[in-house]
């Protein structure tokens, strides 16, 4: 039952005691949450298989795009950082269990705005299996949610970095680009057609990782190794790659991107190199045998997603791109960097609008033609 004290009021006026049991108040603890909320640590009653591991993550999150934008309340902000801490524990082959949420509240924040960004948190933990457990509240001149989530794993089904080997195929789930698209249209108020604007608020709203494909393709074994593109696919693949000792080409005419974008695409003057560069778009890469691809295909089918091989694993010395224009270059590792990134005016996505550092110089040609043919 929400707490009958006004919305507007902020938390410098009320108090942290009075937010927390705000917070808590509205809350359903789970089953296995033994004495409820209330105590300095959670007691945690969860029970797991002799052979499963513990899978456990943490992220920070801010005010998302889709919060700044207009295009969805609060419940936005927790239902992001939530899912953002779930994204890795899902591509990892966990199960998410327990969430803990950390709140970094400047003082004129509302509790109204905290009960909606704990409301969406609550639901997002809720849509993958997971229940909050416990947390944190602190004062901070910028707001942030910073979220801890703890999973289960059968020690034989995880999916690390490392693992790729040559000859895999590179397979990239659901579509990438949408995000950044998304960004610009709304921002720079482009003109944009109903059925395109719904897949670009969705991308910007619905910042989710694809749970039930990735929960299905741990439990069927199909992933030597996986990451989320959550920083960006080139940065993606680099990781794959740098953590298994091997390299990658890739075709970019085979990055996914949304049919229903086809115009705004052009629009941008972006290719899907760049477009899928920015991250945010939640999805997956996964390094996958390719006597297991028809398998995938089903697999995906069976959980209304989309699967798409974009490139192939070779020998480590060989990071290729093979550009719209039919150029073999150089892969580069752009990816957003939280650190680096906020030395470039305008940030991560402004650096991969306004330049194509992802791609470098040309490469042996026969080289990568004969490899591709290989792996192909």
């Amino acid at each position: 039952m929400e707490s009958p004290i006004d919305a507007d009021k902020t938390v410098r006026e009320l108090g942290e005691r009075f937010v927390v049991a705000d917070v808590t108040r509205a809350m359903r603890p789970a089953d296995f949450l033994l004495d409820g909320f209330g105590h300095d640590a959670a007691f945690v009653d969860l029970p797991r298989h002799a052979d499963d591991v513990l899978v456990i993550n943490t992220d920070r999150s801010g005010i998302n795009v889709a919060y700044k934008l207009g295009l969805a309340g609060p419940e936005c902000i927790g239902d992001l950082g939530v899912s953002h801490a779930v994204s890795d524990v899902v591509v990892a082959g966990g199960v998410p269990r327990a969430v803990t949420v950390a709140l970094l509240l400047p003082a004129d924040s509302t509790i109204g705005f905290v009960r909606g960004v704990m409301k969406g948190a609550e639901l997002a933990a809720e849509r993958y299996g997971a229940s909050i457990v416990g947390g944190d509240t602190k004062q901070n001149p910028k707001f942030a949610i910073v979220v801890t989530v703890v999973g289960t794993a059968p020690r034989n089904k995880r999916v690390r970095r490392w693992g790729a080997q040559p000859g895999d195929s590179l397979v990239v789930t659901g579509y990438l680009g949408s995000m950044l698209l998304g960004m610009m249209a709304f921002g720079n108020s482009l003109p944009v057609g109903d059925r395109a604007r719904r897949v670009l608020e969705s991308a910007l709203v619905n910042q989710r990782p694809p749970f039930r494909l990735g929960r299905a393709v741990a439990d069927a074994g199909l992933a030597r190794a996986g990451i989320d593109i959550s920083d960006g696919l080139p940065g993606a693949i680099h990781a794959i790659c740098d953590a298994s000792g091997v390299g990658a080409l890739v075709d970019e005419r085979r990055i996914p991107l949304h049919p229903e974008l086809t115009d705004l695409v052009a629009a941008s003057g972006l290719g899907p190199l760049q477009l899928s560069s920015a991250g945010g778009d939640w999805q997956f890469l996964y390094s996958v045998p390719p006597d297991r691809l028809a398998e995938l295909n089903q697999v995906a089918s069976s959980v209304g997603a989309v699967v798409g091989v974009i490139g192939t694993v070779v020998e480590r010395g060989m990071l290729a791109v093979r550009t719209t224009d039919g150029v073999w270059r150089r892969l580069e590792r752009l990816e957003h960097d939280s650190f680096a990134d906020g030395s470039v005016g305008g940030g991560h996505f402004a650096k991969v609008q306004t330049s194509m550092s992802c791609v470098g110089e040309r490469v042996d040609e026969r080289a990568c033609e004969r490899l591709w043919t290989i792996g192909a």
